[in-house]
């Protein structure tokens, strides 16, 4: 079998300890029966990393991948994806972005993937130019900001290069730190940054003068050329393209948002663009630019209690520059705030004390974490840093946590939503933590009528019976939702969206479909591919992923939802609106297992599981 299109058909592998790089073509049969992208970085990972390593060893891989779509001109076609094993929780874990211009630069130097093992000892930063790849030396940027790095980065490449770079916290090997795309997409909650800063690996960049191809050229124009239309006939296009994340999440009103627009910012394909270029016209920070993921993200720290919009611009903007997730920082910040209310925490050391809204004592405790210095050192290992420096008495001021990371919804969470839908779920079952795998599906933030969730779940590639099932009534006549059941199919959509490297965000995904995707696929790659076949791989790269975590010990005892989200004031029945329970949360969890094929009780994949998609011999 051979590649026709869409891959550029060579895995680069790096050894930092040794400084030796090789290439070595892909494997055409697993691009097939992994799709590309997050899947066969899943597949990679599952040959590169070795049951029990830790997180910060030399030999904990970097898997870095763009699926066969990017580099095309398929309409947000950009993801990139990075999988290892993540510090915060111990798992194997993916992250994704925005790609910028990163996956299609790497695609145009002739990569699909990277694959990073090994330390430097000392830092370097991986320069690829097409077929010349080279470790440089790094000193000239270790201990500046993402901002600083980028800026150094395209100055000596004259612009030209894809940047994935860490911030200080990422080389101080932060739990919560992130690498940035670009200096703007997000890549990596859970320490994704710790990772590479272990490495002594301070940023990868790749420029490519190739292209990629397409298999079959007049199907794929067509393809092409249907979907573009549908997006320019969008009614809500010029919203979208005007307000960005802001008109799904109006946290300022768009008056406020326009007054610092420079402009709007874009991953390469994107006809939307979600990203942003603001400016803090007056005040202190008055000419300050700051680039960022979405104006929603700027705002955040309104919801914790900051008054001034340019206030909270501007620690999300340094926040950034450290590459420290702001979730995160918020959420160990409060916890910290609590240990020294209760004394568990030294007053000596509450300098300047922790005002949560309060720009210079949040400017003060980030550049402290970032730099792991007094107590910053150990608030930069987390929630479970902090649990296990300071015992059973810190317990009791902690906040809900999953697998030791701070929830994104829910109580003592930064987002105001307490219907439990497949988000929620979601963070409960996904092996890495809190994450938004589960976002392609109607209860993401809103609530909807069940009478339009067919037509969401048929586009998402859910066959008809299990629709049928997942919108079954209750006993009692009453309307019903199994949530579990739905995120079964809600996470292999987002596997299914992400092996090919179309952006998950919902001003996107809509206009996808389940068969639109194989459509594509087969086109760009000449892989034959009908919507079953494509249904099918997708189940295989999530089940996969559980395989991967199975070995490392994480199993059905982690996926625990915390006791807090059942109490009063807790989450509501999607449907229903009553109180959750820690029953239905049990019910839902059994369901999701069985959607998937895996045993009820356990969370292991049955056996005629394995067999059916082809991993019992892994």
């Amino acid at each position: 079998m051979t590649l026709a299109g869409g891959f550029a058909g060579t895995i680069l592998h790096v050894d930092l300890t040794r400084r030796r790089i090789h290439r070595e073509p892909l494997d055409a049969r697993l691009a097939r029966d992994f799709i590309g992208g997050l899947g066969l970085c899943f597949r990679l990972a599952l040959d590169a990393i070795k049951p029990g390593t830790d997180p910060f060893s030399p030999d904990n891989p970097i898997i870095l991948g763009a699926g066969p779509l990017v580099g095309t001109d398929v309409p947000s076609s950009s993801r990139v994806y990075g999988v290892t094993k993540f510090p915060a929780t111990g798992a194997v874990g993916w992250c994704g972005a925005g790609g910028m211009t990163f996956g299609c630069r790497l695609k145009q130097a002739g990569y699909d993937h990277i694959i990073i093992t090994g330390q430097s000892d000392h830092p370097v930063y991986l320069e690829i130019i097409d077929d010349t790849v080279q470790l440089k030396d790094a000193a000239g940027l270790w201990g500046k900001g993402i901002a600083e790095t980028g800026r150094l980065i395209s100055q000596w490449t004259e612009g030209q290069s894809g940047i994935i770079a860490i911030g200080q916290a990422g080389e101080n090997r932060s739990t919560f730190s992130m690498a940035y795309v670009d200096g703007v997409s997000t890549l990596g909650r859970g320490g994704f940054g710790a990772v590479m800063g272990a490495k002594n690996l301070k940023a990868v960049t790749v420029q490519g003068a190739g292209g990629i191809g397409v298999a079959d050229d007049k199907p794929y124009q067509r393809l092409r050329n249907e979907l573009t239309e549908e997006i320019r006939r969008y009614r809500h296009l010029k919203d979208w393209q005007r307000l960005g994340m802001l008109k799904t999440f109006p946290v300022v009103p768009p008056e406020l948002y326009e007054k610092i627009r420079k402009r709007r910012l874009a991953c390469v394909s994107c006809p939307i663009g979600c990203k942003d270029l603001v400016e803090i016209p007056d005040g202190p920070l008055a000419g300050k630019i700051i680039r960022s993921s979405s104006a929603v993200n700027l705002f955040t720290p309104l919801m914790y209690g900051f008054t001034d919009y340019r206030e909270a611009a501007g620690l999300i903007a340094a926040l950034d520059d450290f590459g420290l997730d702001m979730f995160e920082f918020f959420g160990v910040m409060r916890f910290a705030a609590a240990l020294f209310e209760q004394g568990i925490l030294p007053a000596a050391a509450n300098d300047p004390p922790v005002v949560i809204n309060s720009l210079p004592s949040m400017l003060a405790w980030a550049a402290r974490i970032a730099g792991r210095e007094g107590v910053g050192d150990v608030l930069a290992r987390g929630f479970a840093g902090m649990l296990a420096a300071y015992g059973d008495a810190a317990a009791a001021c902690a906040p809900a946590l999953i697998k030791n990371v701070h929830p994104y919804t829910g109580p003592d969470s930064a987002l105001p939503w307490d219907l439990f839908g497949t988000m929620e779920l979601g963070q409960v079952l996904e092996p890495r933590g809190p994450h938004v795998g589960s976002g392609g599906s109607p209860t993401y933030f809103a609530k909807r009528p069940l009478d339009m969730f067919p037509k969401h779940l048929q586009r998402m590639g859910v066959p008809d019976p299990a629709i049928d099932d997942i919108l079954a009534k209750k006993p009692d006549g009453r309307p019903g939702l199994k949530v579990g059941a739905l995120l079964a199919y809600s996470h292999r959509w987002f596997a299914m969206l992400g092996s090919l490297g179309i952006c998950a965000r919902g001003q996107i995904n809509r206009f996808y479909n389940a068969g639109r995707c194989a459509a594509l696929y087969q086109a760009v790659t000449g892989i034959p591919t009908d919507l079953e076949q494509l249904r099918h791989r997708a189940e295989r790269v999530w089940t996969l992923y559980k395989m991967l975590n199975l070995r490392e010990g994480i199993g059905r005892t982690a996926d625990t939802a915390p006791e807090r989200w059942t109490a009063d004031p807790g989450f509501k029945e999607y449907v229903s609106e009553t109180p959750l329970t820690s029953e239905m949360i049990e019910e839902m969890i059994a369901d999701y297992y069985r959607e998937q094929g895996w045993n009820r009780e356990t969370g292991v994949p049955e056996t005629e599981t394995l067999k059916r998609l082809g991993l019992d011999g892994l």
